[in-house]
């Protein structure tokens, strides 16, 4: 499809002023397609560092969805006819809210969130224990006083590259930079400042809307602040490296592949090491 036909799209989908909102956010991603990142400066074996408000997205397609990323961009359900989401107008990224080595951040994601609780009541509270934590867990819930848990999966574990499945073998690094000189995070849809509950309708699953407007703005570690949901899309040319799981990380074919149709990018692996330039 081609710019036509998605405009084309969000004029038999919407009206008002969520039309207007939409239509602004494929404006804002055909212009950002024109802007161009810094060249990286990573050697084979460098810590990677990103910085606060880096965008991350895992592609369950792993190799299959990276070749259509770069090729179409990161584009949403609504328009590709992919699999459904809670927010099928939007793509869904991990957006950083500090300064991470990329190793810091694998470990933290590759944990689990955890939920204490008292039955009676409604004394509650979460937290994210990460990976090199667990052995401390039940020091942690004897320390916490309540008298109940549950626990899960981190969401980054479960959609991103991580220590605890194989599934998901790609991750892709979004430049901070370019991404908040483009004002694509004015469609950001879990931003409740940016799209009011009335216009943020449409562009959410009908079964889940009135819990998602609530959730919103009562965000703990479970309904994350670490999340964006973009509406449309992000485009190719923002991308700045390549995260892989441990079976792509051992197969020499498979990093060639993504260095042929990424050949700027660099590829690390979950220590959080460049493993590719």
């Amino acid at each position: 499809m081609n710019k036509e036909d998605y405009l084309k799209k969000v004029n038999s989908k919407l009206s008002g002023k969520s039309k207007e909102i939409m239509l602004r956010q494929i404006e804002n991603y055909y212009k950002s397609k024109e802007m161009e990142i810094a060249e990286h400066n990573y050697n084979i074996g460098d810590d990677v560092y990103l910085k606060k408000g880096t965008l991350l997205h895992g592609t369950y397609k792993n190799i299959e969805g990276l070749e259509e990323i770069v090729k179409n961009g990161l584009i949403s359900s609504w328009f590709i006819d992919g699999r459904g989401s809670k927010y099928p107008s939007s793509v869904g990224v991990w957006n950083l809210k500090k300064d991470y080595l990329l190793k810091e951040y694998i470990n933290f994601y590759s944990g689990g969130t955890i939920r204490y609780f008292n039955q009676l009541d409604n004394d509650k509270e979460t937290e994210v224990i990460s990976y090199n934590e667990f052995n401390k867990i039940i020091k942690k819930i004897k320390s916490k006083g309540y008298l109940a848990w549950g626990m899960e999966q981190t969401k980054e574990a479960r959609f991103m590259p991580s220590l605890v499945q194989d599934k998901v073998q790609i991750g892709i690094i979004f430049n901070s930079d370019i991404v908040h000189k483009s004002n694509l995070l004015d469609g950001d849809i879990l931003n409740p400042n940016n799209v009011s509950d009335d216009d943020v309708k449409p562009f959410v699953n009908e079964e889940y809307y009135n819990k998602f407007i609530v959730d919103r703005q009562n965000k703990d570690d479970f309904f994350t602040d670490r999340e964006s949901a973009i509406l449309f899309g992000i485009p190719a040319n923002f991308i700045e490296g390549i995260l892989v799981g441990r079976k792509y990380e051992k197969d020499k074919k498979m990093l060639g592949r993504i260095k042929n149709i990424l050949p700027y990018c660099y590829i690390c692996n979950l220590d959080g090491k460049v493993i590719k330039v």
